[in-house]
């Protein structure tokens, strides 16, 4: 079975809530909606794994990271092992976003459709903001 490693970014904003990404139609889960984060590159450690996609997806930078746990999912294609992040967002009107995107209080998740791995992350944002937390300037 093919093993993935991921890394997941919830990025808050001022008020609390995080931003969801709409997946691309044309992928794996396409058109549900996503926390920012992809596939580990060669060497990459799974905090700059998630700095790097946040980037990359949002053109926006991080503060304040936390390593909130771990997951992980089996879809037929393959296990995803996910490494979930936190930050506080940066220079949000510098952001620019590769697909349609919206921030969410966490309590409303339920109103997005995510992918099935989703229900195994979600509860690691919706607990106090330092829950399984450890400080990763």
């Amino acid at each position: 079975m093919r093993e993935q490693l991921i890394a997941l970014v919830a990025a808050f904003n001022e008020s609390g809530e995080v931003l969801l990404l709409k997946r691309p139609d044309d992928v794996h889960c396409g058109r549900l909606w996503s926390l920012p984060g992809g596939k580990l590159e060669d060497g990459e450690t799974p905090l700059d794994a998630a700095r790097r996609e946040l980037r990359e997806e949002t053109r926006l930078a991080g503060s304040q990271w936390r390593h909130l746990g771990t997951a992980e999912h089996v879809y037929a294609s393959g296990r995803l092992h996910f490494h979930v992040f936190r930050c506080q967002a940066q220079r949000i009107g510098s952001m620019d976003c590769e697909t349609e995107h919206v921030w969410v209080h966490p309590d409303a998740f339920g109103l997005y459709p995510m992918p099935a791995a989703n229900r195994k992350i979600l509860p690691l944002l919706q607990g106090p903001a330092d829950h399984n937390a450890r400080s990763s300037s």
